[in-house]
């Protein structure tokens, strides 16, 4: 079922105040009044992150179709909707934006990396193929939704409640699970439009599936490779978000791919980014911003096959936009706040300076951004979906707060307006649906399971051998 379907009924069962609420609960929430069949929304009150900044003491509006409506002082919006939901949480939580990760693999998330994974590969093709008789990784099974299939279902709805648990509320990238994160990435089948809420293309590799191979005369001084035309180079209605440069500087089929595709860019036809883009430099990243490319950056995968990553000292003095994604379980980290600390740790080691308010616009708005979808999420503003965290917060930088939160410090989580995560600190009627707890997990699930017609032993069992939603012991390391 599509979630914007499902969202207004949500809303109205939410508002009227269905369930019990816990004793104690950290936030104070008011039902709304019986409106009949009027939806009056929820108003939540907290510090709220905007693009102009961040506001103590804001009111949000989430619309009973599952949008933003006012963002403005809470009393003053209080006074605008008295008949709507309360929750109270000023000087208790920060509100956000959801995580947007723009680059992901889910079909693949689910698997740990391979013991042979080591950082020596120059290029893709190189642990891809085998290219260069370097030893070949082994690539995952693809899953693919499959309601009928439980154990899929279950594996890849446990894959998008990692993220979801990380932060991200929108994932881009092919596979996924219907009902869970919003999913980004190209309606090609009837039931891609069920699956994916937003379109980008998101094909991997904009030129060829053996680069190396197609350009190893040229590297060696001949002629000039010609690649044959895309056959969806015309796709200029939605953004284009490859695989470029995915390979060290040293690598002539790296840059001579980065070459070809700021040459394209300049057609300035749609929106373009830029996936990995390890091979990049200086003289890249002033095109780059030029063209208005967005560099789509994912350390800890670009540091665990090849060693190193983009010059990141290079790319923010240049100015160009930059946003944060996981890759895939694989090799990158398995969740968004993951992605954060590694960016972090490579940005210590460069010296370079990223501020906690930077690196949650990485996380959040650029990567709508580079999607071509900012006019949809990724922002706290009236008329965007509200694709929300609400995150505990005692005082200090409401940003590093969203930035580090643990389990146990995640609040709530919506997507369309729809409660997935709720803290027991919370009232539980801001749900509409029955929230269970899984094993280890602080927040507690909503509706998901019950979509999967699995209670939590069954789905405990059927996730037992995927990537956990909550332990990153095994993820690849971030060694810069």
């Amino acid at each position: 079922m599509i979630r914007g379907r499902r969202t207004a009924v949500g809303l109205i069962s939410m508002v009227l105040g269905a369930g019990a609420a816990p004793a104690q609960p950290l936030c104070e929430f008011t039902p709304a009044a019986d409106t009949g069949p009027r939806m009056p929304g929820l108003i939540i009150g907290a510090e709220a992150l905007l693009p102009a900044g961040r506001q103590p003491g804001h009111g949000v509006h989430v619309r009973g179709n599952g949008g933003i409506g006012r963002v403005t002082d809470f009393v003053a919006l209080r006074a605008a909707y008295p008949d709507a939901a309360v929750l109270d949480c000023r000087g208790r939580a920060v509100l956000s934006p959801g995580f947007v990760n723009a680059h992901e693999h889910p079909a693949y998330s689910y698997a740990f990396p391979d013991p042979g994974l080591h950082p020596g590969y120059a290029h893709r093709d190189e642990w891809r193929l085998g290219a260069g008789g370097k030893a070949a990784l082994p690539i995952p099974e693809r899953y693919r939704s499959a309601p009928d299939n439980p154990r899929t279902s279950a594996v890849l709805a446990a894959m998008e409640l990692r993220h979801l648990l990380g932060g991200a509320t929108a994932l881009a990238g092919p596979g996924g699970a219907p009902g869970v994160i919003r999913n980004i990435g190209r309606h090609e089948r009837p039931g891609d439009l069920a699956l994916y809420d937003a379109e980008a293309d998101v094909r991997t590799f904009p030129f060829s599936f053996q680069v190396v191979e197609d350009l190893a005369a040229e590297c060696r001084g001949g002629p000039a490779h010609t690649f044959a035309p895309g056959e969806d180079d015309d796709l200029t209605f939605m953004a284009y978000v490859p695989h470029v440069g995915e390979g060290r500087p040293a690598s002539c089929a790296a840059r001579a791919e980065v070459a070809r595709y700021l040459e394209r860019v300049k057609r300035r036809d749609r929106r373009y980014s830029l996936v990995h883009g390890v091979a990049t430099d200086r003289a890249d990243y002033a095109v780059m911003r030029e063209f208005d490319v967005t560099l789509v950056w994912s350390p800890r995968s670009n540091l665990a096959l090849y060693g190193e990553t983009i010059d990141l000292a290079a790319a923010l003095q240049s100015g160009v936009r930059m946003a944060l994604s996981t890759d895939w379980s694989p090799s990158g980290s398995f969740n968004m706040r993951e992605e954060v600390r590694c960016a972090r740790r490579v940005a210590e080691a460069s010296g370079a300076g990223l501020s906690a308010e930077a690196l949650w616009g990485m996380a959040t708005g650029n990567g709508a951004y580079a999607l071509g979808l900012e006019d949809r999420f990724g922002a706290i503003r009236p008329g965007l979906r509200a694709d929300l965290m609400l995150v505990r917060h005692a005082g200090g930088d409401p940003y590093e707060t969203v930035l580090t939160a643990e389990d146990e410090d995640i609040l709530a989580m919506w997507v369309d307006g729809r409660a997935l995560l709720l803290s027991a600190a919370l009232d539980a009627r801001l749900s509409e649906r029955e929230c269970v707890t899984l094993p280890g997990v602080a927040p507690r699930v909503c509706g998901v399971l019950d979509d999967l017609g699995l209670s939590p032993g069954e789905f405990a069992d059927l996730t037992r051998d995927a990537v956990p939603m909550n332990d990153v012991r095994r993820q690849a390391p971030c060694e810069p």
